[in-house]
């Protein structure tokens, strides 16, 4: 995930953005501003592929008619694609830097473990990388990766540190990219030896971790393993892992959690920070929790607000849709028949 994007000194002044402005008015160029910056955090490639028009338009903070600011994008070109096939024109060659930061980080990770455990393994654990780096071929046939003689990791060595001075050499010289700092890469730690002159073996993870990963339900956002078992060490939630898996097991066996093909279902990151299962986030007043210092998302806003009034008004079939479509309690007048009413009719609300 990137967390800049580059933006052209000539922007205002491209026929593009004159015509997107000429059509929507002058906030449109805000607009187009915050879904430049939202795609390089969430859909740092550019793609937008399985977004709607409206998701579209509340990633770019658009508060006018529904789907008019995306028909403009497509009109002028700032969009290529159809409604759901949608990409930000020539995204890779205007922002080459937030386009690479997951090959970026997929690297560091190869890099990191290719210290600890030899090319080998490092290929194991990042498979995305090692399907495109440099000198990547088949071993002869016959031969094994415990069998390569030493010159050979001498030579994936060598070649993948030319290979990473030469991307950071390129994207400085480039017209196109920023001049950030370079791509990171984790500093070698020491590494203890066995008395064999081998090689540690890998750490293994909590036994409550790994527990708690398969048992979350699979969902695109079930992602982020390392930094999630990371916060879990962290945190020291191994002695309390029953109480998580308690926890977690029972949203589970609750079907308005994982309908719909777990869409509601955030990313176990998520979860994890949030520490749902203490009830950290409540506020308890004369017995029953004070609604206003609840924190959307949990399972105790949620229960709370299931009978509210104020979802219905705003037009959602329930509270679940209505933290999906960003109304919540507090901004609910804002909201007719489900959608986020025009800023010029927010007062007639």
């Amino acid at each position: 995930m990137a967390t800049d994007a580059r933006i052209s000194t000539g922007l205002p002044g491209h026929p593009k953005t004159k015509k997107l402005i000429r059509k929507l008015g002058q906030a449109a160029g805000w607009n187009l501003v915050c879904l430049f910056l939202w795609a390089a955090s969430n859909r740092s490639d550019g793609d937008l592929s399985g977004m709607s028009a409206e998701d579209i338009e509340l990633a770019a903070e658009w508060d006018g008619d529904e789907g008019r600011f995306v028909a403009t994008l497509a009109e002028v070109r700032f969009l290529d694609g159809s409604d759901g096939q949608y990409q930000l024109h020539d995204w890779v060659e205007h922002n080459p830097w937030a386009a690479g930061s997951e090959q970026r980080s997929a690297k560091a990770r190869w890099n990191a473990a290719k210290r600890h455990h030899g090319v080998a393994e490092a290929d194991r654990l990042v498979p995305e990388y090692a399907a495109v780096r440099p000198n990547n071929s088949s071993m002869p046939p016959g031969s094994s990766s415990t069998a390569a003689p030493a010159t050979q990791h001498a030579a994936e060595d060598a070649s993948s540190n030319a290979a990473s001075s030469a991307s950071s050499m390129h994207a400085a010289q480039s017209s196109n990219a920023p001049s950030p700092s370079p791509s990171p890469s984790p500093s070698p730690s020491p590494t203890k030896k066995t008395s064999m002159g081998g090689k540690p073996p890998e750490e293994t993870l909590p036994e409550g971790f790994v527990r708690f990963w398969n048992l979350w339900p699979r969902s695109k956002r079930k992602e982020a393993k390392g930094e999630c078992a990371k916060v879990w060490r962290q945190r020291g939630y191994e002695a309390i892992a029953d109480t998580v898996l308690e926890h977690l097991q029972a949203r589970i066996s609750r079907t308005d959690w994982t309908k719909q093909n777990c869409q509601f279902v955030e990313a176990p990151i998520v979860y994890l920070r949030g520490k749902p299962w203490d009830g950290a986030e409540l506020t308890l007043m004369s017995g029953t929790a004070t609604l206003s210092v609840l924190k959307p998302g949990t399972d105790e806003y949620f229960a709370a607000h299931r009978d509210a009034q104020w979802w219905k008004d705003a037009g959602f079939p329930n509270v679940y849709e209505a933290h999906n479509g960003m109304c919540w309690h507090w901004n609910a007048g804002k909201f007719r028949d489900g959608r986020k009413l025009p800023r010029d009719e927010e007062a007639h609300a």
